[in-house]
């Protein structure tokens, strides 16, 4: 699996937020060892209809820096986790194609 750098995750989620409105607070940020698990077990996100993204970092740390940074500067909801898979979701969004790391 191709790993992504802290720069290019966080690249890539603000350009996929910003597609979608650009409402940062309307997101929640996670960190897991099975991203798809989480988002579509754990948090019940609909994969054909909810607006969602995951990307693998290239270690835990690097992803736990994409979380924080997710949430302390742009103004995500954290979510609890560990890994080095970094994933967002809208929450309460409608009518989305997914995408996946």
């Amino acid at each position: 699996m191709t790993a992504y750098s802290v720069q290019q995750i966080k690249f890539e989620f603000i350009s996929y937020v910003k597609e979608f409105g650009a409402d940062f607070s309307a997101w929640s940020v996670g960190v897991a060892e099975d991203a798809p698990a989480a988002l579509f077990g754990e948090h019940g996100i609909d994969e054909a209809c909810d607006i969602w993204l995951w990307k693998p970092a290239v270690s835990p740390a690097a992803a736990v820096m994409v979380r924080d940074w997710m949430c302390a500067r742009q103004g995500s909801a954290s979510l609890a986790g560990e890994g080095r898979q970094v994933y967002l979701f809208r929450r309460g969004g409608e009518g989305a194609s997914p995408n996946e790391g």
